[in-house]
């Protein structure tokens, strides 16, 4: 045995090596990996209350890392067809009437862990309604999406989610219904960069 040993020291040493180098390869992966799960953002976009038009909407930021909301847009699929405005600033109530200066908008940093409220689904067709001029009529909205656009603490890219819901009326009475579970995070490069050119181009409108 010793003999065997001696005489294959070399293919030995270079197996345990070639071991002990793939050992490390798979620690510093669930290192790196554990790494990019903290600084991922997860953005939620989610309803609470009812079902109904006066349904509370609110933003939860559910990463590690604190986020910055830059933008809430609000896209209104209807019989009239699509349209996409800026619901972030609190256009359907006046100034006064707000508690302090910073509550005019729902810009501003958001903690992990942390939700705000947006106001209720009649609030975002409120300020959709002020912005576009249209009388946008629930009975003839179709689908709506709501779409939060952020900076991350970890990362000065954009970070982005979305949701939609479907607008079901019956009569004089009209519901939500979520197209998907839960809000889909936008993470692609090329999702990301349109929608930073998007927000370029809001700025110059």
């Amino acid at each position: 045995m010793w003999n065997w040993l001696a005489e294959n020291a070399s293919p030995i040493q270079a197996a345990v090596g070639a071991i002990t180098a793939l050992v490390w390869v798979v620690y510093l992966q669930i290192l790196v990996s554990g790494l990019r799960r903290q600084r991922r953002t997860e953005v939620l976009i989610h309803l609470g209350g009812s079902q109904s038009l006066d349904a509370r909407a609110f933003i939860s930021n559910l990463g590690f890392e604190p986020i910055y909301v830059l933008e809430i847009l609000l896209t209104i699929w209807s019989t009239d067809g699509e349209r996409e405005t800026s619901i972030a600033d609190r256009t359907e109530m006046a100034k006064e009437d707000l508690s302090n200066p910073s509550a005019t908008t729902f810009q501003g940093p958001l903690k992990s862990g942390d939700f705000i409220d947006i106001g209720s689904f009649e609030d975002l067709l409120k300020r959709a309604r002020w912005n576009t001029s249209d009388d946008l009529d629930p009975g003839a909205i179709k689908r709506v999406e709501i779409k939060v656009a952020a900076i991350s603490a970890a990362s000065s890219a954009v970070v982005a989610s979305k949701r939609q819901f479907y607008v079901e009326c019956v009569g004089d009475k009209c519901g939500l219904r979520p197209k998907t579970l839960y809000a889909t995070q936008i993470r692609s490069w090329w999702g990301r960069y349109k929608l930073k050119r998007e927000l370029q181009e809001n700025l110059k409108s």
